[in-house]
């Protein structure tokens, strides 16, 4: 009979190395926060609520990284003797302008950008530091996004005809409606 413990574990051959943008760091935890966003509406004289679901919210991601000493060179630019070196290099990302990519071990990577992160050293631990870091989701910039052609023919179409209407209205009594861009109307059109 097998032991479960003498099997392998799955998710460990997918982990990945930590890193944002590049920069590598140990990874000690990290939690995904998420949700939908939800508007509550109460009504006067009426005991039972409305729970409108506005689509689902940006996700944020908390994670405590480190960064330490290791005893020899190991060319990965994670493992150095030099831990400010490694530190250094995820300052600089945390701190650049725009978006990045984030890789946790056990997630897939994801473009978000870095509000804040906090770095802690002590003395009594020397060769080392924690890094706090939060990231929230970069998602679409919806001045970017190319509408579709569906939206513009609608779009397009309701303008035209808020113009006919306008021009009919503004018309002296009397005359004959011609239609954007369509001559005179014929009887029986």
């Amino acid at each position: 009979m097998t032991n479960i413990f003498d099997l392998p574990a799955v998710w460990r051959a997918r982990m990945m190395p930590a890193s944002f943008n590049g920069a590598r760091f140990h990874c000690e935890s990290n939690a995904r926060e998420s949700g939908r966003r939800i508007v509550e509406h109460q009504f006067p004289k009426n005991d039972l609520p409305y729970a409108e679901d506005m689509g689902r919210a940006a996700r944020e991601f908390t994670i405590r990284g480190y960064c330490i000493v290791f005893p020899f060179e190991m060319g990965d630019g994670l493992r150095t003797l030099d831990y400010t070196v490694v530190r250094d290099a995820l300052i600089a990302q945390l701190e650049a302008e725009g978006p990045g990519t984030l890789q946790l071990p056990t997630q897939s990577s994801q473009q978000v950008v870095c509000p804040r992160y906090r770095v802690t050293e002590e003395e009594r631990f020397g060769g080392y530091c924690t890094i706090d870091m939060t990231f929230q989701e970069y998602g679409l910039d919806p001045s970017l996004a190319a509408p579709s052609v569906a939206t513009a023919t609608a779009v397009a179409d309701t303008a035209q005809a808020v113009e006919s209407q306008v021009q009919q209205s503004l018309a002296p009594p009397g005359t004959p409606y011609t239609g954007p861009n369509l001559g005179p109307l014929q009887p029986g059109q």
